[in-house]
């Protein structure tokens, strides 16, 4: 008699998306301190955003709009991937960006000592110009957005488990 493969549960499905935004928090985090120091601006505290944004080169503003884009089409691409029905592809996606932004700022905060408070201004999007925000904002939507995500993560997950019912 053949047994039915027991699927992955909720939790262990968070777990494994929380290490990924781990993952690619860090990474992103470590991209904006190397871009640092080609621009030979300070590693340590204050003005970090503008000090950065002002001292970039054309050519360099267009890269971190490609990086930026193509971290969020990654994560877009893993919602769709690992969501199971469009309830979970959207909570993925929620959780994933909402998770790499909280990340890239505990990581950010680990490499450089930035932000020194959460009123400290970031540019959060470079296109088509660079917007800065206090730091609370961004940080603020990423704790909606991963409790929204969750919530639609859970909700695809009773779907199919009363589908298979």
């Amino acid at each position: 008699m053949a047994t039915r493969p027991r699927s992955m549960t909720v939790l262990s499905y968070l777990i494994a998306l929380t290490a990924l935004c781990v993952a690619v928090g860090y990474a992103d985090a470590l991209a904006t301190f190397y871009v640092r120091g080609m621009l030979q601006v300070s590693q340590e505290g204050g003005g970090f955003a503008r000090a950065v944004v002002e001292a970039m080169p054309e050519r360099i503003v267009g890269l971190e709009q490609t990086r930026q884009a193509a971290t969020v089409l990654l994560l877009i691409s893993v919602g769709f991937v690992a969501g199971r029905n469009a309830a979970q592809q959207v909570g993925t996606v929620l959780f994933a960006l909402g998770g790499w932004e909280i990340f890239r700022y505990v990581a950010i905060r680990t490499i450089t000592d930035w932000p020194t408070a959460l009123g400290d201004a970031d540019a959060v999007i470079f296109l088509p110009q660079p917007v800065y925000v206090p730091v609370w904002m961004p940080i603020v939507i990423a704790l909606g957005s991963l409790a929204v995500g969750t919530s639609l993560i859970r909700y695809g997950a009773l779907v199919l488990r009363r589908s298979r019912d």
